[in-house]
């Protein structure tokens, strides 16, 4: 076997600094999971009281490896006097779990290299809210982390873990790139319905291949049947995955079936059909009105802004059979409506914009094509 030599250039270290960073954060997550968190905030992690930076530098420790990080904490801690301040950071030549304190004239000589100046009085007031505190190496806290999720999530193997730790991952890249700063929130609990949700998807995916597709499928059916002779009246929500190569005429025949089975005309509640994966909904509102489907998605004319208002309580004169809407407005559309049904079908994951109301009942089921709910709702 060929030993493949270890890069020499930057990347495996960026690697290894950013898994460091990411196992670090789950760990003060999980350790305090009641707690709020704010990832990639002003620091590394925030919490109430704590901006938290995090460092893997695989070489032994001096003030000037760590300046930039204490530099940057400084000028926060400038505008925000009333936050605690955590490097945390692995060094080779440093005892994991010791911690160290910088003085007055290490603060110094470290905020000299900034454009900006600081009072004697703020670096003596840092001095005492900045904690550095040194950890193992990065192979050393994925164990650490593999076994708390395997503690937390009642986990049987490290090949589970594994898994539960990349849903976790995926989750956090999402919230950080889809997100601003104040709305990158996370807290332990939040983590574990995240693990639940995906594995539950798994589940679903791996059952359809237990039972076999037409069984499959009566099942979902049996899970979207109403009981008793008339429809219920409350509001539903139905949110389906979609692909570009999926024909338009496909997603109609859904519609078609869902207002066939989810509106009556004495029942004041329509059913809402947002279709995930299309960036392009007017194609298939147009097919939708040529079959005499009366749908309504918000607005008045053709340009007319979204009024979401209107769409959750609709001002037209005629009946609204089906309220179709795009994916970006289900945050909206869930706010303003008390949800007593949401069906999430998906094809590869469950959406990131439902969430669990208090009082809702969720569904969220894997479908192998969205066509199979032709039958489903059939």
């Amino acid at each position: 076997m060929t030993q493949i030599p270890r890069p020499r250039d930057g990347g495996y270290n960026a690697l290894k600094g950013f898994i460091f960073q990411f196992d670090a954060s789950l760990l003060r997550i999980y350790d305090d999971p009641s707690r709020e968190f704010t990832i990639e905030g002003e620091q590394d992690l925030s919490v109430e009281d704590s901006y938290i930076q995090v460092k893997h530098r695989n070489q032994k420790f001096s003030i000037s490896a760590i300046s930039d990080a204490v530099r940057q904490m400084l000028a926060q801690f400038a505008s925000d006097r009333e936050k605690q301040f955590i490097l945390y950071c692995y060094f080779q030549d440093r005892t994991p779990g010791s911690e160290l304190t910088l003085n007055v004239d290490e603060l110094t000589r470290i905020s000299k290299k900034d454009y900006r100046e600081f009072s004697e009085e703020l670096l003596k007031e840092f001095s005492k809210c900045l904690t550095i505190r040194f950890s193992v190496d990065y192979k050393e806290q994925f164990e650490n982390v593999v076994t708390v999720l395997t503690k937390e999530h009642h986990l049987q193997t490290v090949a589970e873990a594994v898994t539960c730790h990349a849903i976790i991952q995926k989750h956090l890249l999402d919230l950080v790139v889809n997100n601003p700063p104040e709305a990158r929130k996370i807290s332990g609990v939040k983590l574990h319905e995240v693990v639940d949700s995906a594995r539950s998807s798994i589940f679903h995916s791996a059952y359809q291949a237990l039972l076999g597709k037409e069984k499959y499928l009566k099942l979902l059916r049996s899970e979207v049947t109403q009981r008793g002779i008339n429809l219920p009246k409350r509001e539903r929500l139905f949110v389906i995955e979609s692909s570009p190569h999926v024909n338009d005429h496909y997603l109609v025949d859904i519609a078609v079936a869902l207002r066939d089975k989810f509106y009556r005309k004495h029942n004041a509640f329509s059913p809402y059909l947002v279709f995930r994966g299309v960036s392009d909904l007017s194609t298939v509102k147009g097919l939708l009105i040529d079959a005499e489907v009366k749908i309504f998605d918000g607005t008045y004319f053709n340009g007319d802004r979204l009024r979401l208002g209107d769409l959750t309580k609709p001002k037209i004169g005629h009946s609204v059979e089906l309220k179709v809407s795009g994916e970006e407005n289900i945050p909206g559309i869930m706010e303003m409506t008390a949800f007593a049904d949401i069906y999430d079908f998906f094809l590869s994951s469950p959406s990131e914009l439902v969430s669990d109301p208090v009082g809702a009942r969720v569904y969220r089921r894997f479908i192998e094509r969205p066509e199979d709910l032709v039958k489903v709702f059939g």
